[in-house]
């Protein structure tokens, strides 16, 4: 009890009455006492219990297989998109409405085996392209087009905004396949396809780029996502008017990392521990959570795949981890040089030097954003001055030379967010 409170006790000078109050006094006090420990107690574990940020735990790997030849027991790399693994079927109904209302239908996609310009120059020729349709009854020439996909790198932009909303921070996805991929849309056919048809196949000429077209490729990546339930009931919390879903992930895996779909309604905040993700909302019932898990790739030592395997892992050692730990400005090419050979994809490209041009002028870039998707709301896109980058290929006939190095571009644009970062092969 407190002194003072004590002085005072002692002051009273009816002895029942002063024994009484000291009893309550005493009961009133050794109770708030008790629950301000334990309360103290449950808050110091709950902050030893959060795991740190590793950034080891969010390294994204990435290659892309022949549909035929995707192992089903793999489980380090999964599709990226899960609709991918199923044999591509046509829907003959759909194809006669769209040609009906003059709509444009998306056939199948085609993976280009190529340069970075090449793909460019064969996305914005847009010229309509002859091919068949072969039915069970006929063969229909048809005309296509083709067009740039979207859909994953749409996932990757949603994979972003998931990190940020898991309070993780954002590396960029070292993904240089899926930015070769491209809709072959069927625009017109030069007769008409009878309802009782079936399509059995579909063949497009591609005229001078048939050589690198590759077809029926799945885009790989070491996430899985995944759709759990908490353990038990949600807890409220002490504001009394949210609730902590509790989710194990033990079963998954604690090596791995994990994020929360930003998907997900009514989310305030996310905590990880060792063995669960805590997810704090407003709603009160049991549900089930989209989440993501990134897969360690530690263990993933005997796997071979065909297709380069690719990452955006960073080099870990001693100076490095205290670089990432305490963030400064890169004033020097020295230090540019240090950040750039630290990534695991350096070892395809040798930076070589560095220019900032103030009238720079547009001409045909070498490479692209891969981080196209966050915008730059604060900084004017029209008084940035070119921040030119230069580097050598280890492998001059690469064809994913230009890919790597935008993707080494694209996160030098985070450090100098004050200049447009643009990169050329020497």
């Amino acid at each position: 009890m407190d002194n003072k409170i004590h002085e005072k006790l002692n002051e009273i000078k009816e002895l029942g009455d002063r024994v009484l109050l000291k009893k309550i006094m005493n009961s009133v006090f050794s109770s708030l006492e008790e629950y301000s420990e334990d309360r103290f107690n449950q808050l110091e574990e709950r902050v030893f219990n959060e795991v740190p940020y590793v950034k080891e735990k969010y390294n994204i790997y990435s290659t892309i297989i022949k549909r035929n030849k995707i192992d089903q027991t793999d489980d380090f790399l999964y599709p990226i998109l899960s609709e991918d693994v199923e044999e591509k079927t046509y829907d003959t109904i759909k194809i006669l409405k769209s040609i009906e209302e003059k709509k444009t239908s998306n056939m199948f996609k085609v993976f280009l085996k190529c340069d970075y310009l090449i793909f460019k120059e064969f996305i914005s020729n847009n010229l309509n392209i002859k091919g068949v349709i072969e039915t069970n009854k006929k063969v229909h020439e048809a005309y296509f087009k083709v067009v740039e996909n979207k859909e994953y790198t749409d996932k990757v932009s949603r994979l972003y905004k998931s990190f940020i909303n898991s309070n993780v921070t954002w590396t960029t996805v070292n993904n240089p396949y899926i930015h070769k991929i491209a809709d072959i849309v069927l625009i017109g056919c030069k007769d008409k396809i009878e309802n009782d048809e079936s399509v059995i196949k579909i063949e497009v000429d591609f005229g001078e780029y048939n050589k690198y077209v590759e077809y029926d490729m799945v885009p790989l990546w070491n996430i899985k996502e995944l759709k759990l339930k908490c353990n038990g009931f949600p807890m409220p919390c002490i504001d009394k008017i949210n609730y902590e879903h509790n989710i194990s992930i033990v079963k998954q895996g604690e090596k791995n990392g994990y994020l929360v779909d930003y998907e997900n309604v009514d989310i305030n905040y996310v905590t990880f521990t060792k063995e669960s993700v805590i997810i704090s909302s407003t709603t009160n019932e049991t549900a089930f959570w989209n989440l993501w898990d990134i897969i360690s790739g530690e263990e993933n030592k005997t796997s071979k795949y065909e297709y380069e395997l690719m990452t955006n892992k960073v080099n870990v050692n001693f100076s490095n981890k205290l670089a990432f730990q305490n963030p400064y400005t890169i004033k020097t090419k020295t230090e540019l040089a240090r950040v750039i050979n630290s990534l695991k994809a350096s070892k395809y490209l040798k930076f070589k030097d560095i220019k900032l041009e103030k009238n720079h002028l547009k001409k045909i870039k070498e490479t692209y954003d891969v981080n196209d998707f966050i915008i730059d709301e604060i900084r004017d896109e029209n008084i940035k001055k070119a921040l030119i980058l230069y580097f050598e290929p280890i492998d001059k006939d690469n064809y994913l030379n230009k890919d790597i190095l935008s993707f080494l571009v694209s996160e030098i644009q985070f450090l100098y967010p004050e200049y447009e970062c643009e990169g050329r092969l020497l």
